[in-house]
């Protein structure tokens, strides 16, 4: 006798297994609906926080976004219900429901000729398979099993299974096709939607299961451990963007983000491709280093040995972390010898702690992927960022972390603003460059530290603490920034003042040049014309300008004075006459020097004297000197009256010296046009006294001399040059222009090339 339970495929199934899968399709198509109306209203809220902080009333695309949610929401709910509706339809009469245009076929990620929307829809629709599958996946395969029985075969497909991971997240790319929506707003749907359904899934899973089993139909699934990760609650989740990560803040990168921000938008086709590009160059690179058994050759299964399991990978991964391993610090100390080789070892060695022999184990081929990468990515950067020893020893203890991380979620490598990415990339920010040399600079690194222990101390397998620990973090360097930006504003006024002194001072001597042509004042003469009267007109100059009244007063001043250099012939006598007509106009130019009373009359009355003595055709006083012993010689010194101010604006001249006996800069064009095109924000490497190369950023180009100022990360002022002496700087090696990438961009993009060199 044949169990009704268990009808031949080409029977109709028996009323009690139609009721059956008609409870089951109104139980999940409710459940699954509140799940759609959650995230239609997280989404909502999140689009409307952005256009209030947007600024723009009625303009704002948030606010356009919102509107065409709204507008869509309901052929979304309905696309969805009647995919449900098919695949429980499939399953009542045993027949595979046919997958959605949008559904995922496979776990594979397909790079083929799809529109740019498309694939990413299938992406985010493949992930958050992955996604449910890696939380929920024991309940899963239990309901699998059960439903395989009551449909009477032997195995039910995933695109058969209407509860799949693969058929959930196939009904939420089916109910999009068609449905207009801007793309950064359905991808931010698609992480609402994994995020809820991992968080909300286990109570229709476990109530599923349970109908099946009161009906007599059995899983025959071995028993596995709990899910390794816990998922976070919706509401603990900063708002996605729609790369699936919560925004970045603004976006500085000296380094880059992005200031970036090297930042936006992560896991577009270009990443894709990249990231495709990066493992094939990697399973090209991995066999040529296992030639002749060499140590970190291939740790994938093979004669015997089998591939560690997701829940023992990790548990090893949890045991190293809490210290530093062996490998990392050989690594550290052997820059020659491979991290990720060294780790890899070290996690065959350490089978043994999790009761398995170490000879009977390998790494399967995706967790090698990840290794390899993430020991690629810090050895590049130990070699080729500027970190103190102290804080290579920090960054050192992420290695583990970052591999537990990367093992988790691929993604990791496939977007910009993946919350481990952006940690890595502020920790970077943080310690790079930083010296501890004041009290704020140690104080980030305090905060970089104690970040790094929160990490180790609290990350399970939770990858939220990444999120938690680097919006800490980036609030913390926002701070520190705005400290930074007034240092840079400040040395950006003293150099403007700078620049304005000397110009007024050139606009002075150009005046004085043009007016002695010809003329050979005496000494004490030229004297006070090239200290007080420039000293004056330049002041003049700073503050009313060229064109002012008081500027054309100087000069005939100056006029007047040279006036009265006696010709041949000039009777002595008129001297007097027209100096004490100047007194008045000679004493407010003394004045300006700091010259005034008794000292001011001996000025005046030396340069009658010089006159006097011009006149009768005496010896004149030696220039440079002071004073002479003889009384009618004598040259009063004029003594230097400068402001505090002043002086310390005359000090700040750092300039470039031609060296190594050359006259003159030899640059290239292209060099020359390339320093020209560099942006404020800039970073850029000058060599130190150390040999290293250190980064600076280019904080102000002067609108008066159009040299560029850098300052360092504390915003102190480094060097000021014109385009052609960087020119030169660059050839001579002192000077490297980088891309303007984040740390972790940037050393990827060092790894993929180190591989390329490896191949040949």
């Amino acid at each position: 006798m044949s169990d009704p339970r268990n009808p031949g495929p080409d029977r109709p199934a028996p009323p009690p297994v139609r009721d059956l899968v008609a409870g089951m399709r109104r139980r999940s198509t409710e459940h699954l609906q509140a799940v759609l109306a959650r995230v239609f209203a997280r989404a909502d809220d999140w689009l409307f926080d952005l256009a209030k902080k947007d600024g723009v009333p009625d303009g704002s695309p948030y606010l356009f976004a919102m509107r065409a949610l709204r507008t869509s929401r309901a052929p979304i709910e309905r696309g969805f219900r009647e995919y449900l509706d098919k695949a429980f339809g499939g399953l009542e009469s045993r027949a595979a429901p046919a997958p959605a245009s949008g559904a995922a076929e496979s776990g594979g990620l397909e790079l083929s000729l799809l529109p740019e929307s498309e694939l990413e829809q299938q992406l985010a629709t493949n992930l958050t398979a992955e996604a449910i599958t890696r939380i929920h996946g024991h309940q899963l395969d239990e309901l699998a099993g059960r439903l395989a029985r009551m449909a009477g075969v032997a195995k039910l497909e995933p695109d058969a299974n209407p509860l799949s991971a693969l058929s959930l997240a196939g009904a939420i790319g089916a109910a999009h096709q068609g449905v207009e929506l801007p793309d950064d707003v359905r991808m931010v749907l698609f992480k609402y939607y994994e995020r809820e359904l991992i968080h909300d899934l286990r109570d229709l899973l476990t109530d599923l299961n349970g109908r099946l089993e009161a009906a007599g139909f059995r899983a025959d699934v071995a028993a596995k451990p709990a899910p390794r990760q816990a998922a976070p609650a919706p509401d603990m989740v900063a708002p996605p963007t729609a790369d699936g990560y919560a925004p970045a803040a603004s976006a500085y990168h000296p380094s880059g983000e992005s200031g970036g921000d090297g930042g936006g938008a992560g896991g577009g086709a270009e990443d894709r491709a990249v990231f495709e590009a990066l493992r094939q160059l990697l399973h090209a690179w991995r066999p040529a280093q296992q030639v002749g058994g060499a140590a970190g050759g291939r740790q994938t299964g093979r004669g015997g040995q089998r591939p560690l399991q997701s829940n023992e990978m990790m548990s090893l991964l949890s045991l190293m972390q809490s210290n530093v391993p062996d490998s990392v610090n050989e690594a550290l100390d052997r820059p020659e010898v491979s991290l990720a080789a060294l780790l890899k070892n070290e996690l065959l060695r350490g089978a043994s702690r999790i009761g398995l022999p170490p000879e009977q184990v390998s790494i399967s081929q995706d967790d090698e992927d990840a290794v390899d990468l993430v020991g690629m990515l810090f050895d590049v950067m130990f070699d080729e960022r500027d970190f103190e020893q102290s804080a290579r020893t920090m960054i050192s203890r992420l290695v583990v972390p970052f591999v537990k991380a990367a093992v988790m979620d691929r993604r990791l490598f496939l977007y910009k603003t993946h919350p481990a990415r952006r940690l890595l990339n502020s920790l970077a920010e943080a310690v790079e460059g930083n010296r501890g040399e004041g009290p704020q600079e140690r104080e980030l690194l305090q905060k970089a530290e104690s970040t790094v222990d929160r990490l180790i101390a609290e990350f399970n397998e939770d990858l939220a603490i990444f999120e938690t620990l680097e919006q800490e973090l980036r609030q913390f360097l926002e701070q520190h920034r705005r400290r930074v930006e007034l240092a840079e504003r400040r040395a950006a006024e003293a150099q403007r003042g700078q620049e304005r002194l000397e110009q007024a001072r050139d606009l002075a001597r150009l005046e004085l040049e043009q007016r002695t042509r010809g003329l050979d004042p005496t000494p004490a003469m030229r004297d006070f014309l090239e200290r007080c009267w420039t000293h004056h007109l330049s002041m003049i100059a700073l503050r009313e300008g060229p064109e002012s009244g008081s500027w054309q007063t100087a000069l005939r001043v100056a006029d007047r004075l040279l006036a009265l250099l006696p010709k041949d012939g000039d009777p002595v006598e008129s001297i007097e006459p027209g100096l004490k007509a100047l007194r008045e106009p000679l004493e407010a130019v003394l004045a300006s020097s700091g010259i005034i009373g008794e000292a001011a009359s001996d000025t005046i009355r030396g340069l009658g004297e010089s006159l006097e003595r011009r006149a009768r055709g005496q010896a004149q006083a030696p220039v440079a000197a002071p004073a002479v012993d003889a009384e009618d010689d004598k040259v009063v010194q004029l003594p230097d009256r400068r402001s505090p101010m002043q002086a310390a604006l005359a000090d700040l001249k750092p300039r470039l010296e031609v060296v190594d006996g050359k006259k003159k800069l030899d640059v290239s064009d292209s060099d020359v046009e390339q320093m020209r095109q560099l942006k404020v924000g800039t970073w850029i490497h000058i060599a130190g006294e150390d040999g290293k190369h250190h980064p600076v950023k280019l904080s102000w180009v002067s609108p008066i001399s159009s040299r560029l100022m850098f300052v360092n990360r504390r915003g102190v002022r480094v060097l000021v040059a014109s385009v052609e002496e960087l020119a030169a700087m660059k050839q001579e090696g002192n000077l490297l222009v980088r891309e303007q990438e984040q740390v972790f961009d940037q050393v990827l993009h060092r790894v993929m090339g180190k591989l390329r060199e490896d191949l040949g």
